[in-house]
């Protein structure tokens, strides 16, 4: 979605502009990418889901395992809230409402991100058929809290680094859940 909707932005740098820019109020292609993003969203939920399916199935139903499905679900949920309530103000302009709420949804949906990688780390360390996915899962976190540190404190000083930064944060969550639904995918057959 990212790369497609920057190339259809002229103007559009996917070093220094937030992926968010691409759905800011008033953006060109706005309708489609924030149909394209609202599917990613409602896929989420349903990766929640199976998650938690897979947590209920286990021998060693752990909180950390509830949590961490629970942390996923919501994060589709309010990812589905931003793409279509909540769109990002464009830079330079007054705080509305939605931006206000733009912010807010993004950061708590964040913090969920990080929390529930080191929660499902924790769950599917002790897993038979997930041990390695357990470290693999620990791994991914530290890399998404670090990355996320890193666009965060770009952001705020208006870093010409902060689209990368948020992108490979983007990137590292979006690459554990392909690994880990993938896994999730074969074990079930």
């Amino acid at each position: 979605m990212t790369i497609v909707g920057g190339e259809m932005r002229p103007g559009y740098s996917h070093t220094y502009h937030a992926v968010s820019e691409l759905l800011e109020a008033g953006a060109p292609n706005k309708l489609l990418l924030d149909n394209l993003l609202s599917l990613s969203n409602i896929l989420g939920v349903l990766f929640g889901f199976g998650i938690f399916k897979l947590v209920q199935k286990s021998q060693t139903k752990r909180l950390a395992g509830v949590l961490g499905a629970a942390s996923i679900i919501v994060i589709g949920v309010l990812g589905l809230l931003t793409a279509l309530f909540f769109p990002m103000d464009p830079r330079n302009v007054s705080l509305t409402f939605p931006g206000l709420m733009h912010l807010i949804t993004v950061g708590v949906m964040s913090i969920l991100s990080i929390t529930a990688t080191f929660l499902l780390a924790s769950w599917l360390k002790i897993q038979t058929d997930y041990s390695k996915y357990g470290t693999y899962s620990y791994i991914s976190a530290i890399i998404i809290l670090l990355s996320g540190i890193l666009a965060a404190v770009a952001a705020i000083k208006e870093s010409p680094i902060m689209g990368l930064a948020e992108r490979v944060t983007i990137g590292a969550s979006l690459q554990w859940t392909f690994f880990l639904a993938l896994k999730m995918y074969k074990t079930s057959k």
